[in-house]
C-alpha cells in the first residue's frame, strides 16, 4: 500500500477521478488496487515511511529552474523499473527513451511522467495480486487515461510511442496549455475543462496538483514523489541534483520552444521522405565537399563483402523518418532488391537507431542489415558511394 506522508499506510484508498470529476463507484476498482500494489512492490511488502523532509513535487513543465536532473537518464530509469519488475516485457525496452523524446518536445518533466507511469501500471505489470486492472497491456495506455471505473478500459493507442505521447500531452493540458490535435480522445474531449480548473490556481501547476484530479486520492502527487525519491536513493546516490545540473548540455529549457510545437516527435516511425535515388548532381556535391565517412558506431559486424566495393549492380538512395529539427543520426542500410544491391542513408532520431532501423528493414528492405551509424547523411552517403562506385 502507498505510504502516507507521516509513514502510516492506508487500508483503503479512494478511487480515481478522471479529469472531469466523473466519480468511480465504491471501493475495489482494479486500477485503484494497482496504485496500492505498486508501492507495496516498491517497498517489498514493508510499510516504509516517507522521508521526513520529502520535497514537493515539481512543476509539470520544464523551465530554467525545473530541469530533468543529470542522473535521470533513460538507462537509469529502465534499471530502476527492472529492479521492480524483473520480468519486464522486452517490447518496453525503449519506453524511457520515448518519455525523454516526447517530454523534451512538449517541455514536460518526463522523468516524473515516467514515475507516474510506474504507479499507474504497477511497473508495467498491469495487474495486482487480485487480478488485472481495467487497462490491458495491448492498449498502450500508461496513465489510465479515460478509465472512469466500473471496468471502463479507457483509451487505446496503436503503439507504445503514441501511448507515451498521450500521457505527455494530457500533462500539458493539466499544466494549462491547450493542444491543437492531441492524440488521446479523452484529452480532446476534456482539455477545456481541465485547463479551466488549472487556471484557477493562478500559479505554475505541479505534479502535486494532480491529486484529487487525475486521481481522487489526495496523496497522489506525494505518491509520485515517493517513487521519485526511491529512484534518487538508488540511482542518484540519494542526491537531488539542482537546476545547475541539466540532463545534457544541449537540452536546456532556454533552448526549448515556448509554445506548442508545430510537430511533435513521431508517434510511430513514419517515413517523412521515402527512399529516393541520389542524383548525379548530389553526388558531385558530396565529392566537392570532400566528405569522408566518420563512423559513430557499428550497428552490427560489417561483413567482408560489405566493406569493399561491389561489382554487381547497385544503387545509392536516401530516406528519412525525421524532419529538419531535433538530433539525428544516419544509418547506412544494405539490402538486395531484385538482384540489385541498395544502399540507403536513413535519417533517424538520435537514440532510436535500433527501433527505427529495424522498422525500415522490416517494411522497406526485407533481409537487409545496418552497415554502420554516422553523424550526418553526407558521411553515410560518402561511404555508400565507396561501396557502390558504379552508382549513377
Amino acid at each position: 500500500m502507498l505510504p502516507n506522508p507521516d509513514g502510516t499506510v492506508n487500508a483503503k484508498f479512494q478511487q480515481f477521478d478522471r479529469d472531469d470529476t466523473m466519480k468511480r463507484k465504491a471501493s475495489g476498482a482494479p486500477q485503484a488496487q494497482i496504485i496500492i500494489a505498486v508501492a507495496a512492490a516498491l517497498a517489498a511488502g514493508a510499510a516504509i515511511a516517507m522521508p521526513a523532509a520529502a520535497q514537493s513535487p515539481p512543476a509539470i513543465r520544464l523551465s530554467d529552474a525545473n530541469r530533468v536532473p543529470a542522473c535521470a537518464t533513460p538507462a537509469r530509469l529502465m534499471a530502476f523499473l527492472r529492479d521492480r519488475n524483473p520480468r519486464l516485457d522486452s517490447r518496453y525496452n525503449d519506453i524511457a527513451k520515448w518519455y525523454k523524446t516526447h517530454g523534451e518536445t512538449w517541455r514536460v518533466r518526463w522523468d516524473y511522467a515516467f514515475f507516474q507511469m510506474i504507479i499507474e501500471t504497477n511497473g508495467l505489470l498491469f495487474k495486482t495480486a487480485g487480478g488485472r486492472g481495467d487497462v490491458s497491456p495491448k492498449q498502450n495506455n500508461f496513465a489510465g487515461i479515460g478509465t472512469t471505473g466500473g471496468g471502463v478500459p479507457g483509451d487505446g493507442y496503436a503503439d507504445m510511442s503514441t501511448g507515451v505521447l498521450a500521457q505527455i500531452q494530457h500533462l500539458v493540458a493539466y499544466s494549462g496549455e491547450r493542444l491543437d490535435k492531441p492524440v488521446a480522445p479523452r484529452t480532446q474531449l476534456k482539455q477545456d475543462d481541465i485547463i479551466a480548473i488549472s487556471s484557477r490556481l493562478r500559479r505554475t501547476v505541479t505534479f502535486g496538483d494532480l491529486a484529487g484530479r487525475w486521481a481522487v486520492d489526495r496523496r497522489y502527487g506525494r505518491s509520485i514523489e515517493w517513487v521519485a525519491d526511491r529512484f534518487r536513493r538508488t540511482q542518484c546516490n540519494g542526491r537531488n541534483p539542482g537546476a545547475d545540473e541539466p540532463e545534457t548540455p544541449a537540452v536546456v529549457a532556454a533552448a526549448l520552444p515556448r509554445s506548442e510545437p508545430a510537430r511533435a516527435a513521431p508517434a510511430s516511425p513514419t517515413l517523412v521522405q521515402p527512399p529516393v535515388q541520389i542524383s548525379a548532381r548530389q553526388r558531385v556535391s558530396l565529392a566537392s565537399a570532400g566528405l569522408r565517412p566518420s563512423i559513430v558506431s557499428d550497428a552490427e559486424p560489417v561483413r567482408a563483402t560489405e566493406a569493399t566495393p561491389i561489382e554487381t549492380a547497385c544503387r545509392v538512395q536516401s530516406a528519412s523518418y525525421v524532419g529538419k529539427s531535433g538530433n539525428h543520426k544516419t544509418l547506412l542500410i544494405r539490402a538486395v532488391v531484385d538482384a540489385e544491391v541498395h544502399f540507403t542513408a536513413l535519417q533517424v532520431l538520435d537514440g532510436f537507431e535500433g527501433s527505427m532501423g529495424d522498422t525500415f528493414i522490416r517494411t522497406r528492405a526485407p533481409g537487409g542489415n545496418r552497415v554502420a551509424t554516422y553523424d550526418s547523411a553526407g558521411e553515410a552517403l560518402a561511404r555508400a558511394y565507396e561501396l557502390c562506385p558504379s552508382a549513377k
